[in-house]
């Protein structure tokens, strides 16, 4: 099922009239002994691509996403690898990025969870091994649930750093599994909002420990 009505995107040249169209990046155009595509190694990001619904404080998100049917279900989830492998192939992107939550739901529990981020990986394992394309890095998302409000590596609540961790383990190995090229310990709700409220030296030490 083709999802896009549109062909690849492709280089044109600056005269191009064309909207669906690259006018200065060729990624076959050679500088200094590499191509532009070497040099540029474009990475898509799946929160951004796929996730985003385009909201902002003044009013609901304005997305177009007809592919998507608003659930946090597994299938749905696996819909959204074709939509944007397909969108990768369009637009001539080589590599893509994740936090875990993006690709697969947070369900009622980590063991419900983590079946569907399996579930997931898998069909990104294919889709990989059909198109050529790489993972440059995952990472675990410990900011947008509720429990991670004061933070996940340096929360100051033992079950939710524990939460954390067994999250991050599950994502590392998620990653290995997809081969990809690095990970990202992306902190988002970690430390304080004030220094006047911590010793910056101890938050350090204890998000190292992590």
């Amino acid at each position: 099922m083709q999802y896009f009505d549109c062909d690849k995107i492709r280089y044109e040249g600056p005269s191009s009239k064309n909207p669906l169209a690259f006018k200065h990046y060729n990624p076959e155009e050679l500088i200094d002994g590499k191509s532009m595509k070497e040099h540029l190694r474009f990475a898509a990001p799946y929160w951004h691509v796929m996730r985003n619904e385009l909201a902002d404080p003044f009013g609901g998100g304005t997305a177009q996403m007809p592919w998507d049917d608003g659930s946090t279900s597994t299938e749905n989830a696996l819909k959204r690898v074709d939509v944007f492998f397909e969108f990768l192939e369009k637009i001539g992107i080589d590599y893509y990025c994740w936090h875990d939550r993006d690709i697969a739901p947070e369900l009622g529990d980590l063991t419900a969870s983590n079946k569907a981020l399996d579930a997931v990986v898998a069909k990104l394992k294919d889709k990989q091994s059909e198109t050529g394309v790489k993972l440059l890095w995952g990472t675990a998302c410990l900011f947008s649930h509720p429990r991670y409000s004061q933070g996940g590596a340096t929360s100051p609540d033992a079950n939710v750093y524990a939460y954390a961790a067994a999250q991050v383990k599950k994502a590392l190995e998620c990653t290995k599994e997809l081969d990809g090229l690095g990970y990202t310990f992306w902190g988002g709700r970690e430390g304080y909002a004030t220094l006047l409220n911590t010793d910056m030296k101890r938050e350090l030490d204890h998000l190292g420990a992590f």
